[in-house]
């Protein structure tokens, strides 16, 4: 090989690697940015049903408010309550089984992007840049 040869080939080797170290960070980039917007959507998402869940709360009260103000009885009071509560418990299992859902969601985008991140770069790469 020619000295002009050697030259090129030496120069080719760090070029090359800035071109996958370009390309690995592109693509973590990529993952982070997926990531990302899953978890906004799930975050969106959540908070609409927040929002619709507040609705029909406000309206369970009021719902309760009138049926509290024309019971005519002791009985018919605490049926009212009994129903009220009930509603109320199903409302707040549902809630909760829905935070752990989100969570779970997006916990789940979390951990795919930072293992994805955590892998090491290939040999070939970590010795282009040790030389």
């Amino acid at each position: 090989m020619t000295h002009q040869e050697e030259r090129r080939s030496e120069n080719a080797q760090p070029a090359e690697a800035a071109a996958e170290v370009a390309a690995e960070g592109r693509q973590r980039l990529e993952d982070f940015s997926e990531a990302r917007t899953e978890i906004w959507d799930c975050l969106q998402d959540a908070n609409r049903v927040l929002m619709e869940r507040m609705q029909q709360e406000a309206a369970l009260t009021a719902e309760l408010a009138s049926k509290l103000t024309a019971s005519r009885s002791f009985t018919e009071t605490a049926s009212v309550l009994q129903h009220w509560t009930s509603k109320h418990i199903e409302m707040t299992t549902e809630d909760t089984r829905r935070l752990f859902s989100d969570a779970q969601q997006m916990l789940s985008a979390s951990t795919r992007f930072w293992s994805n991140s955590a892998q090491a770069p290939s040999p070939e790469a970590a010795g282009r840049f040790s030389s």
